[in-house]
C-alpha cells in the first residue's frame, strides 16, 4: 500500500515516512527549490534545467537514489530506490 502525502502529493512506502515527511511540512515555509531525499530528509538541489523531469535523482547526502517526476518545478511522484 502507498501512502501520498496530501500537501505535495509524494507517495511513501510506509506510514512511517509519510508521518516524518509530514513534520517537514509543519515546520514552516519551504526555504529551498529543492526535492526532499525520502532516505534522510534532507534537501536534493534541483538545477533550473530539471524543472520539467522524469528520472533518476542522488542524493548528495546519503547516496540514495529516487525515481522523480517533476513538473513546473513541483514534485509530482517520487519512489526511493
Amino acid at each position: 500500500m502507498r501512502f501520498k502525502c496530501v500537501a505535495c502529493g509524494i507517495e511513501f512506502a510506509t506510514i512511517e515516512q509519510l508521518a516524518s515527511h509530514k513534520k517537514q511540512h509543519q515546520a514552516g515555509p519551504k526555504t529551498s527549490s529543492g526535492v526532499i531525499c525520502l532516505g534522510c530528509g534532507k534537501d536534493i538541489p534541483l538545477e533550473p534545467s530539471k524543472a520539467n523531469y522524469s528520472g533518476l535523482l542522488t542524493c548528495p547526502n546519503c547516496g540514495g537514489t529516487m525515481t522523480v517526476v517533476i513538473e513546473g518545478g513541483e514534485v509530482v511522484t517520487a519512489r526511493f530506490g
